[in-house]
């Protein structure tokens, strides 16, 4: 059977070259220069300055390190780059201001809430002040009178420790309206994201009464992310630190660098967890499906190619071998694909000068299209 499809495929070169001549065509096309240098042995002869000339380039076939294995994971926020938002008070939550996946910028608002709580302390903080306003007053005018000698030293004194005293209790409870997110005087605040990134979770829902401390929401910083990947043991042993991944998330092709590999304590079921950092290009969005891929040494010797070296001749792969000036037409069996080479598994050999580009051109020399 080996012997039987480069006979096809000469046979076919040899009809439709002989078709291609017989069209009458002008010899105008790449394809007709080809035909018109036929070899007995089923070959076209071409010089390096037309293959130039026709698009096409010599490449060698690569040893190939082993073959790929996809391994699949997600774009999550990195150790320290996440932050939880929690209930600043206990109260209902009126309505919600964003949704996982938005983006929000530090103090933009991620919700409303209403507290009785609330309404209470911004009621204190206001008596505070009043009180502090008044006994600073009253110091005031309690200095031109002590200079009178109305009123005693002991007793301006004690109007000044109480003013003093008033107001560091006024600033309090003014810092802890402040730190609930500044409730107006019904108990309706705002609460607001700490940092700039993603919402990555809303942990609520309107007409929800939250306790204290509860969390609203999980915000992450886009550029504290990372790729994290678990794997078997067997695949993490051809992992490393400082290792070049290839990855593809969605449409984008993407290169990372393996941070770290190490067993993952959160998981009963003995997996790697793998962490990666992209290499010059941002990060997709937090909670992004990505796709990257293991070189697993192979034990047999294999060898790559550019994808533009290999064509399609009736159904099966070839490779155009050029040998001293001439082009033969060579079945292959592909093995794995990447965005832009493709594994040999059978049908060349190391030192193999073979051609590489406008392989359509050439395939129509030698079929006669």
């Amino acid at each position: 059977m080996k012997v039987l499809v480069p006979l096809a495929i000469a046979a076919s070169l040899l009809l439709g070259i002989g078709l291609g001549r017989y069209s009458g065509r002008e010899a105008a096309s790449p394809s007709e220069a080809a035909s018109e240098r036929l070899t007995p042995n089923g070959s076209i002869a071409l010089s390096e300055e037309q293959l130039g000339r026709f698009g096409l380039s010599i490449v060698r076939p690569e040893l190939s390190t082993g073959t790929e294995r996809p391994i699949s994971g997600f774009v999550e926020a990195a150790v320290g780059s996440r932050s939880s938002v929690g209930m600043p008070v206990a109260g209902r939550v009126v309505r919600l201001l964003v949704a996982p996946g938005a983006a929000v910028q530090a103090g933009e608002p991620i919700a409303e809430v209403q507290s009785a709580d609330a309404a209470v302390v911004r009621a204190d903080a206001e008596a505070a002040q009043a009180t502090a306003q008044s006994l600073a007053y009253q110091y005031r005018l309690a200095l031109p009178m002590a200079r009178q000698g109305a009123l005693s030293a002991q007793e301006l004194e004690s109007g000044r420790i109480a003013s003093v005293t008033a107001a560091v209790h006024a600033r309090a409870a003014t810092a802890k309206v402040s730190a609930m997110g500044d409730p107006d005087r019904i108990g309706r605040l705002l609460i607001r994201s700490p940092i700039s990134g993603q919402v990555v979770a809303v942990k609520t829902s309107p007409g929800e009464v939250l306790q204290l401390g509860e969390e609203v929401a999980q915000i992450s910083d886009a550029r504290g992310s990372e790729l994290r990947f678990l794997v078997s043991p067997v695949l993490a042993a051809n992992l490393a630190s400082g290792q070049l991944l290839r990855v593809k998330a969605g449409a984008r092709d993407l290169r990372a660098r393996v941070l770290a590999v190490a067993p993952d304590s959160g998981s009963a079921n003995r997996v790697t967890l793998v962490r990666a950092q992209t290499v010059d290009e941002p990060l997709p969005p937090t909670g992004t499906a990505v796709t990257a891929f293991i070189q697993v040494p192979s034990s047999q010797q294999r060898y790559s190619l550019p994808a533009a070296a290999i064509a399609l001749v009736n159904g099966s792969a070839v490779v155009f071998r050029y040998q001293r000036g001439a082009v033969q037409a060579v079945p292959v069996v592909v093995g794995q694909k990447s965005a832009n080479r493709a594994e040999i598994v059978q049908g060349v050999r190391s030192g193999d000068r073979l051609l590489s580009g406008n392989t359509t051109k050439l395939h129509e020399a030698l079929i006669g299209k």
